[in-house]
């Protein structure tokens, strides 16, 4: 469905986008996730249309739609866009706004795809009033109806969460997950939040600097990161240095962090016989506090308590251990200069050679 070839594009002497490849089969969901600046807008603009690439090109249902110096006009792309501030006309009602782009349409047939798209996004009480008579979730609800309406092959969505808060952000989540199935279309998202985007996401595609660091899917980025910056990225908080002593004929690694033994798998395409320095990554959800029942499978560390922060329910805490600090959400505040043991399972962990 789409493609995206060697794509280069430059702002003088800065280069955004650095041979920029990736293919979106037709009917999946693909997220652009990233830091502000790693060029995951510039991307989306390119396939809108917007800009073109100084190399490379990219392709709709086999088509070259933009190339270096050239690119076919945007509304002949098949193609809408949710913008991130939705781009409402504030002196048109809702109704109208949807159907804008139907002129071409018979009024009945206008009509009645109007009134689809807005018992499809649940906003027909909405139908007669202003942008301005609207909250900011239903206006988003009336952007994406817009962007609906032509039946578009292709669906961009440029941070569309991120005026709205935290409550509205995660009820959008679930919606979207329900919608993006509904609706079956190929869609390409821009945010920096990875949580966000494994809640509908089929890829992950994973930006820095101008360049794709990793593909997949949402369980491999968190199962399997390629390198410690996406996996602090998806949220490996925990960063413990040690090294590798010894190896099971099971392809675990045990590693020595401080004067405390802990078992790892051992990472995909490095030598079993390894014996170097290793940084050992935890996420704070695959922690528990306590010894773990002292299964023989668990790992268990000791450490001192440096922060304990109240964020709702549970109470983030930091403990100092020989090798780094380990962060997990725990259930009781402990006291600062406490001792505290955690455990967790070996494959709870991702391990990247020094």
């Amino acid at each position: 469905m789409l493609g995206i070839d060697n794509v280069v594009r430059r702002f003088g002497r800065q280069t955004v986008l650095n041979r920029v490849s990736l293919e979106v089969p037709t009917g999946k969901v693909a997220c652009l996730v990233g830091p502000s600046g790693c060029g995951k807008s510039t991307l989306l603009r390119l396939v809108a249309g917007l800009d073109r690439p100084d190399d490379g090109q990219v392709r709709l249902r086999g088509t070259v739609i933009s190339s270096a110096g050239w690119a076919l006009e945007a509304h002949k792309r098949g193609l809408n866009m949710v913008f991130q501030d939705y781009a409402l006309w504030p002196h048109m009602t809702v109704e109208r706004i949807i159907g804008y782009g139907l002129k071409k349409l018979g009024a009945a047939e206008r009509d009645a795809r109007v009134k689809s798209l807005l018992d499809l996004m649940q906003i027909t009480p909405l139908a007669g009033r202003l942008p301005s008579q609207i909250s900011g979730g239903q206006q988003q609800r009336v952007a994406i109806a817009r962007a609906l309406a032509t039946d578009p092959d292709l669906l961009l969505l440029d941070e569309p969460l991120s005026n709205l808060d935290v409550q509205l952000r995660l009820e959008m989540r679930k919606e979207f997950s329900e919608l993006f199935k509904r609706v079956g279309k190929t869609v390409l998202y821009v945010t920096h939040d990875p949580l966000e985007a494994c809640s509908f996401a089929d890829m992950l595609v994973v930006m820095k600097s101008g360049e794709i660091e990793q593909v997949g899917s949402p369980e491999t980025l968190f199962a399997a990161p390629r390198s410690r910056w996406i996996a602090t990225l998806a949220g490996f908080e925990t960063r413990m240095e040690g090294k590798v002593i010894e190896a099971d004929p099971e392809g675990r690694w045990s590693v020595l962090v401080g004067d405390q033994r802990i078992t790892v798998p051992q990472p995909a395409g490095i030598d079993p016989a390894y014996r170097g320095a290793v940084t050992v990554m935890l996420h704070p959800a695959s922690i528990d506090m306590g010894d773990g029942g002292a299964k023989p499978d668990t790992n268990t560390l000791a450490g001192t308590v440096t922060h304990c922060l109240y964020e709702g329910r549970l109470w983030r805490t930091v403990l100092d251990v020989v090798g780094g600090s380990l962060s997990l959400m725990s259930p009781a505040r402990l006291a600062v200069g406490d001792t505290a043991r955690i455990s967790f399972r070996p494959d709870a962990v991702v391990v990247f050679p020094a």
